[in-house]
């Protein structure tokens, strides 16, 4: 357990003053301080136009969007950042073959990666996801209620469980990578199928599948004219849940979708709300609904999606765990 605790230990001091880390948390940084700042134009703007209008007071409504947007994507660059060369670059440097003569066994060494990413990845999230917090408190003047601060601890908890899931699969590339510039490459291509390619995908499938023939107050016969029954309607917005369940269905492939869902609950997005219900919508969508919405019932909507993730970064454990304890090191 001491050698676990000294890999540890070595493994989050080499992250931490490495320029990597500092150049990650400095990016984040810059791009909430940059989405604060549009938050804040936009609200004087619409101050301005309505007449002096006082500036809102809900702190997540404000705050929540740029947050789950920046996060789903500074998290799983952060965590193939650190994963990408785990134990590739320990082998290339010779590193590890002259740790393993010393009395330290296998599991010790992947024990102590993942618990000083663990940590640093903490470290990294728990800091960017403050400057975003505490400049929105100074910058828009609205100061966070319990259940806020409540909620975006959760959300920080929830976004290092996704970083961790992503820094497990980089991990277990670079475990079963030669070089570094291989896992680094196919991390990228993963993230990038995951990010973009899937939603897309989804999407195409879900249209070309379940076409919409009936738009609200308009019909073929009297276009643009409020012609719409009880029925259409219904049948449309059975149309667009058959397309969102298309749609879902494939995007559940990605890690990016369970977090986004965890992320919108958590932060009162749509949870509880219209679009949770029928499954459209967003987050504007729904407010009485995810007002009504305590932290436990929130959690409770968003508890297969945390299975999911849970499971992905511990199966991404197990499985360098196991390549790494059999690999002939050179």
């Amino acid at each position: 357990m001491a050698n676990m605790f000294t890999v540890a230990s070595k493994e989050f001091s080499d992250i931490v003053r490495g320029k990597r880390f500092l150049i990650l948390v400095i990016v984040f940084g810059l791009m909430m301080t940059v989405a604060i700042a549009s938050i804040y134009l936009r609200v004087i703007q619409a101050a301005q136009q309505a007449g002096g209008v006082a500036m809102p007071r809900g702190f997540l409504g404000l705050a929540a969007y740029n947050l789950i947007t920046t996060m789903s994507y500074f998290a799983p660059i952060l965590g193939l950042a650190l994963g990408c060369d785990a134990i590739s670059g320990e082998r290339e440097k010779g590193t590890l073959k002259t740790t393993l003569v010393q009395p330290v066994f296998r599991d010790t060494i992947i024990n102590g990666k993942f618990s000083g990413a663990f940590l640093s990845i903490s470290l990294a999230i728990v800091i960017a996801s403050l400057v975003g917090i505490v400049g929105s408190v100074l910058t828009l003047g609205i100061t966070p209620t319990g259940e806020d601060v409540t909620r975006l601890f959760l959300f920080m908890l929830f976004s290092i469980l996704f970083a961790m899931t992503y820094y497990g699969l980089a991990a277990f590339l670079s475990t079963v990578s030669k070089r570094t510039t291989q896992s680094v490459i196919i991390s990228v291509m993963l993230w990038a199928v995951f990010t973009f390619v899937i939603p897309i995908v989804a999407s195409l499938v879900a249209v070309s599948t379940i076409s919409v023939s009936i738009r609200p107050f308009q019909n073929a016969t009297r276009p643009f004219k409020n012609a719409t029954s009880r029925q259409e309607l219904q049948r449309y917005v059975e149309e667009l849940r058959r397309q969102s369940a298309i749609t879902e269905s494939i995007q559940s492939i990605a890690p990016n979708y369970h977090f986004t869902r965890i992320a919108q609950y958590i932060l009162q997005a749509y949870a509880g709300g219209i679009g949770a219900r029928i499954g459209i919508g967003g987050a504007g969508q729904g407010l009485e609904g995810l007002r009504a919405a305590s932290i436990l019932q929130s959690l409770s909507f968003a508890w297969p999606n945390i299975l999911v993730l849970t499971i992905s970064t511990i199966l991404t454990f197990i499985a360098s765990y196991m390549v790494f304890t059999r690999q002939e090191i050179r």
